[in-house]
């Protein structure tokens, strides 16, 4: 198993906002997310991508479990990318934002300027490389931060209402990238969405969360 969660809670006050008794994910799946507004969802994505710690339990990851301090996070970190529901760009092109986290991995110059090229050509977006981050729509700065996720080719790829700003025209983009990313870059694929019907298009496994904690999981059928 990739992840494996055991009496995790997440509290606000005295209210559980993630309360999950067992929980385990496959790796190389693509797994769903749904449920209400409030449920937990974004909450349990930013702590499988180890950015929200939880109060009681335990997280293991490939096996091993996972210790919140600062110097054992830090090379999970780079396994895992989650892609928040409203991300945010440097104030720099859209070129140097898919370009960063190549250059903090010591990719060398000529390497990063052909993958960060075909980043931006998945979503539609070379046309924009030097363009300011700040002057691009949500459905833009959306395409624009995917790609800096993929450029990364993480093993873990968390997507937080992936095509909530994107207009109708570029979500079959969108669900393409889920797909090119579980099956040919070999990522485990997580994403919360409020769409069945992209639940029914990608999803192996469907995760329904209601108060912080799952109603049921369930195999979609593909």
């Amino acid at each position: 198993m990739l992840y494996e969660l055991d009496g995790v809670k997440r509290l606000h006050g005295e209210r559980a906002i993630v309360d999950i008794e067992q929980l385990a994910i496959e790796t190389g799946k693509i797994y769903a997310l749904t449920g209400p507004n409030g449920a937990g969802k974004t909450t349990l994505l930013q702590m499988l991508a180890f950015l929200e710690r939880p109060d009681t339990g335990t997280i293991k990851f490939a096996g091993e479990s996972v210790d919140f301090c600062e110097k054992h996070l830090r090379p999970l970190r780079r396994r895992v990318v989650l892609v928040d529901q409203q991300p945010i760009l440097f104030s720099m092109s859209v070129f140097a934002n898919v370009e960063l986290p190549l250059k903090l991995r010591n990719v060398k110059s000529a390497e990063r300027k052909v993958s960060v090229e075909n980043a931006l050509r998945q979503v539609d977006m070379l046309a924009f490389a030097e363009a300011m981050g700040g002057r691009l729509s949500g459905g833009e700065i959306q395409r624009v931060a995917l790609a800096r996720a993929l450029v990364c080719r993480p093993e873990v790829l968390l997507l937080d209402e992936p095509t909530s700003n994107i207009d109708k025209q570029h979500q079959p983009i969108i669900e393409d990238l889920i797909r090119i990313a579980n099956s040919d870059y070999k990522a485990t694929v997580i994403f919360s969405t409020h769409s069945m019907p992209l639940v029914e298009k990608l999803a192996d496994w469907h995760l329904l969360m209601e108060a912080g904690k799952f109603n049921s999981l369930r195999v979609t059928e593909r």
